[in-house]
């Protein structure tokens, strides 16, 4: 679905991701992992076509999509949701969700049963609030609401940033459940994240960065007793 090879981002002299190479398979879940300052949000922002690439190549399904602008690369497939959820407070959630429907450009590849706005907002919890301005939305709301805007775009492969980020416990797991059933959709989705009961539980396979480089990739339980992770990321108390 996704190959990286020898990815390569630099701000000045600082090489924020330095010869990264990784694949994601079609119907996976992938957890990517790693210290504050690994090149995460990096990877995910240079990939979604938001930041300018130095070095490497970046193919969605085989199709080269290095450098390209990012509405293109949404139009190729691949969308994404933000860390901290990017709405205009005064547009409603009906509004929001129109937006990529009109413009994303991937009618003919519209998800069976999630192709217009009230479908896509019942789908992800947020049917009681489609006239609901995002300005009185809830945290979790405004979550469930990114990725149903990326739901909008049609996606082959979602791109989640912490969505679980400033969630109760109880939240948190509704939106899980929301994310499997967008993988049940038959999209793949890589997954940012720091709770690693959401790694443990979601993700088939989980990717390591630490200082702009591969540290380790695999399945979950392989990679969280991988004593090189545990040192520069988890603690060397931390048990699965």
């Amino acid at each position: 679905m996704l190959s990286i090879r020898d990815l390569t981002v630099a701000f000045g002299g600082l090489k924020a991701l330095d010869g990264v190479s990784l694949s994601i398979a079609a119907g996976e879940i992938t957890g990517l992992i790693g210290p504050n300052g690994s090149g995460k949000s990096t990877l995910v922002n240079t990939v979604s076509g938001q930041l300018p690439v130095r070095g490497g190549r970046v193919h969605l399904e085989r199709e080269d999509v290095t450098g390209r602008r990012p509405d293109l690369i949404v139009r190729s497939g691949l969308a994404r949701t933000y860390q901290i959820p990017r709405v205009p407070p005064a547009l409603t959630v009906e509004e929001v969700l129109s937006v990529p429907l009109l413009y994303a450009g991937r009618e003919r590849h519209r998800l069976e049963g999630l192709d217009n706005a009230a479908a896509i907002a019942a789908f992800c919890g947020l049917g009681p609030l489609f006239r609901r301005r995002c300005g009185d939305l809830s945290v979790t709301d405004l979550r469930r609401l990114e990725i149903a805007r990326a739901l909008a775009c049609a996606p082959k492969l979602l791109l989640l940033d912490e969505a679980m980020a400033g969630l109760s416990h109880e939240d948190s797991v509704d939106v899980m459940a929301l994310i499997r059933d967008v993988h049940a959709r038959g999209i793949s989705i890589v997954i940012i994240e720091h709770l690693m009961r959401v790694i443990t539980t979601l993700c088939h396979r989980v990717v390591v960065l630490n200082n702009g480089r591969l540290l380790a990739e695999g399945a979950p339980a392989a990679v969280l007793a991988d004593g090189a992770v545990r040192e520069a990321y988890l603690g060397k108390g931390f048990a699965q």
